[in-house]
């Protein structure tokens, strides 16, 4: 998932602001540390003055400036001048001392929290103004009663200097530009991963909205993401199937209303045709309907007689018969075609009410089709237009109704046949005598029909056995809804529930209370439609929450009509409970690919991607993963690396043995250079069988820079201790050696110390007293005078500490330099001989 917008400058501004408020408060200890400093070294140089006027007028520009400007650029340019203006002044006050040069780094240093290049150049450039100025104008400057007499003029040792101190400002400055970048890298992820989660936040808010049903409601976000897109395509598609099912709904459950009816009054066509069309005027909610049944007058010629009408639920009387051709319903009794206006022509019919009379606004005619024979018309009449649901329904439900009128005029014809026969009872009384000669051949008959009987008592026994043996629940009904069959199953699984006191004989509709309906529908389906319905129900009869799978089939007699229907059931809650355990585990199992940050993936027997996580379509710089899948590493990296990842898999495949923590080189095939830790395991079927390799990489090439640059800064650093004319050792709380330059060593060696890192200094003759002194955190210096070689020779030492990041001292630090006699002054009082 992505965010939906580029974030902008001013967006990372409170993430800059925050570091430049740290860095002032860190700055703001450091010039009160460095104007205190200032007096406690004025008694020992006596350069009081030098302390009161530059320290006061130092730090009086820095809170005044805090004070009015404080937060702005122009505040970080002055504090940038004063952290070299304070160095300045101990320069000035320790007679131009080389040590001083140790603030330029701290100052430096402390000046790399605000991560802006801009704010070292002040003080860059005031530190370079400062020692050319020194170093050209060492005299007049003495001359003002200021002693320089430890500056050295214009020459070699003061390059070195000047080039040690550009060197480390160019570090500094490169490395506040990462600092700068990383600052503004951390706050872009800070911005894009608030700006997903409140994405989530209105996804979640729009799926709980569907989860009620509200499938109308609108996203709640302009510029939603896929889940978003994903989310408002499933409500549409839930939308359509609510619009379906209802749709549906409608069609069956009037196609169960109008089959129950023509059920009840197949018998008599007047009853039939009214309650057929009350239904249908109510049901439709139109406000008029009739029917009318296609019939012969008096000279055999085809009519069509209005048979039954309704408006507003109450029924009309009204007589009219129509020929064949004439008007709409004779034209439509013609063409067979299903007839839809919304225009209806001035006069052709009228609705009328106790507010008066109007024209509807849609008429329906509809013809009655059996086999393609128009027996009859609906014609439907509302202010309302009627829909493709109501044409569809009433176009099924005429297939019925054409049906059951074909069987009422064959029930009518029967009935007038059935007169006649009561006429010709007379003329069967005359065939008496003829009937009991026929006795002794029935009776025969009857005894061929006693042992077909005992065959079919035989059959039906086993019959029951074969139904009371399953594990299914097996229910037979016929045409009523009469139980003709009931096997042991169900009646075990009946007995003690609401459901005990049914059995054959019992209507299977009767004590299903809520559902018998929906049931009823089912039922009719079958037996009217000839349908066979196979669906899952969740079950409770006993108060378990079990799953069971219905097969509904239409039972039929010889002669092919449908005589009943059989229900089979059987429980399927094991089959529903996996299905669900495995929907869930594959929703965890694409929640992982999509979200996790590192790259997984899997591979076949081939080392070719099967399956990836979303992490990696960005490290390949694709969109869709089928860009990926079916390819191998060959096709994203040079053969060299491709080679050694395909030899890798292939070892892991050939052994099962997993490897773990595998820090590996990726060279792109657009010559781009990564590196990853990567981690791959075999990967096995539901046998147990290795059908391939899965794994996981991480992306460190971060941190290989940073490992790599940490490496470069320390060779510059250890470069920078080798090549100082000086002597440089440090050692650590145990008084063993750290570090030393090639020059200490020779010293060691000559003094006869083994100069290995790890080495025990010598405590001897007060040592021990400066080395503590450098680990309490004090820096100071002592003059040495020795005798090398039968020379005698002088040396400046200068201690001090060493400290970690968190400013806890760990060692000291010592440098040391031979002092010329006729270049240097005389040993102070503290110095000792040797």
């Amino acid at each position: 998932m992505s965010v939906n917008h580029t974030i902008r400058e001013e967006e990372l501004l409170p993430f800059h602001d925050k570091v430049y408020e740290s860095a002032d408060k860190l700055a703001t200890y450091f010039i009160l540390g460095y104007f205190i400093f200032g007096f406690l070294i004025a008694p020992i140089y006596n350069s009081w003055w030098l302390a009161a006027i530059m320290g006061t007028f130092s730090i009086g520009t820095y809170f005044a400036t805090r004070y009015y400007a404080g937060g702005t650029s122009f505040f970080r340019m002055v504090t940038s001048l004063l952290f070299w203006n304070f160095p300045l002044q101990f320069l000035l006050q320790m007679h131009g001392s080389y040590i001083m040069m140790f603030f330029y780094f701290v100052s430096l240093t402390v000046l790399l929290f605000y991560e802006s290049r801009w704010v070292l150049i002040p003080t860059i450039a005031y530190a370079f103004f400062s020692f050319i100025f020194l170093f050209f104008l060492k005299e007049d400057v003495m001359s003002m009663g200021i002693n320089l007499e430890q500056i050295e003029s214009l020459g070699l040792g003061s390059g070195l200097h000047l080039g040690i101190m550009a060197l480390y400002a160019g570090l500094c400055i490169l490395w506040a530009n990462i600092q700068r970048d990383q600052t503004r890298e951390s706050a872009i992820s800070y911005l894009q991963m608030n700006e997903q989660v409140a994405l989530m936040e209105v996804n979640i808010q729009f799926a709980n909205t569907i989860s009620k049903g509200d499938l109308a409601a609108d996203y709640p976000n302009e510029a939603p993401d896929k889940l978003g897109n994903s989310l408002m395509e499933m409500q549409s598609s839930l939308r359509d199937a609510s619009q379906r099912e209802k749709k549906e709904k409608f069609v069956n459950v009037g196609l169960a209303s109008i089959s129950e009816i023509l059920r009840n009054h197949v018998e008599d066509l007047d009853e039939l045709s009214d309650k057929v069309i009350e239904k249908l005027v109510s049901y439709m909610k139109a406000n008029q309907g009739g029917l009318f049944i296609l019939e012969e007058d008096h000279d055999n010629n085809p009519v069509i007689t209005l048979k039954a009408c309704r408006a507003y639920d109450r029924k009309k009387f009204m007589e009219r018969t129509i020929a064949l051709g004439e008007g709409l319903i004779g034209q439509i009794a013609l063409e067979k075609e299903t007839l839809v206006m919304t225009e209806i022509p001035e006069g052709y019919l009228n609705i009328t009410s106790g507010l008066g009379i109007s024209s509807p606004s849609s008429l329906l005619i509809v013809p009655l089709k059996s086999n393609e024979e128009v027996v009859g018309l609906i014609e439907m009449a509302s202010f309302k237009e009627f829909d493709d649901t109501d044409i569809e329904f009433l176009e099924k439900v005429g297939e019925s109704i054409a049906s059951t009128i074909l069987s009422a005029k064959t029930n009518q014809k029967t009935k007038e046949l059935l007169e006649s026969s009561r006429q010709m009872t007379e003329e069967l009384h005359a065939q008496e005598e003829e009937m009991r000669q026929n006795m002794e051949e029935m009776q025969a008959t009857q005894e061929e029909m006693a042992r077909t009987q005992k065959e079919l008592a035989e059959k039906e026994a086993n019959l029951k056995a074969l139904i009371n043996n399953t594990d299914d629940s097996i229910i037979t009904i016929d045409r009523n809804y009469r139980i003709l069959v009931m096997n042991d199953v169900v009646k075990r699984r009946y007995k003690g529930t609401q459901y005990e006191g049914m059995g054959e004989g019992s209507n299977a509709l009767e004590m299903l209370g809520d559902v018998s309906e929906e049931w009823k529908g089912y039922y009719d389906q079958v037996m009217d439609n000839g349908e066979r319905l196979t669906f899952v129900l969740e079950s409770s009869v006993q108060n378990e929450q079990m799953w069971r799978e219905y097969f509904l089939n239409p039972i039929y007699a010889e002669n092919g009509h449908i005589i009943g229907c059989s229900v089979f059931s059987r429980d399927i809650t094991d089959k529903m409970k996996a299905q669900q355990e495995l929907a869930h585990e594959r929703s965890l199992f694409k929640t992982l690919l999509d979200m996790i940050p590192d790259q997984l993936y899997y591979k076949d027997l081939s080392s070719k991607f099967i399956k990836i996580s979303k992490s990696m379509l960005k490290s390949f710089k694709v969109d869709d993963e089928n860009e990926i899948i079916g390819k191998s590493d060959f096709d994203f990296f040079d053969k060299e690396h491709a080679q050694l990842a395909y030899d890798n898999e292939k070892q892991i495949m050939d052994t099962g043995e997993a490897m773990v923590g595998n820090i590996e080189r990726e060279v792109h095939k657009d010559g781009s250079i990564t590196w990853a830790e990567t981690t791959k395991m075999p990967l096995y079927d539901e046998n147990g069988e290795i059908v391939g390799t899965f794994g996981m990489t991480k992306n460190i090439t971060h941190s290989k820079q940073m490992e790599q640059e940490a490496i470069y800064n320390s060779n510059i650093l250890r470069s920078m201790v080798d090549n100082t004319p000086d002597a440089v050792f440090t050692f650590d709380q145990d008084y063993r050696i750290v570090v030393a330059n090639e020059l200490s060593r020779k010293q060691f060696v000559n003094a006869g110390i083994k100069p290995d890192t790890g080495s025990k200094l010598p405590a001897v003759n007060g040592w021990k007293a400066y080395y503590d002194k450098a680990l309490k955190g004090e820096h100071f210096e002592i003059r040495e005078e020795m005798k090398i070689s039968g020379e005698k020779k002088v040396y400046r030492y200068i201690f001090g500490p060493v400290k970690d990041e968190e400013g806890a001292i760990i060692g000291g630090t010592v440098i040391s330099r031979e002092l010329i006699p006729e270049l240097d002054d005389p040993a102070p009082a503290g110095s000792r001989k040797k």
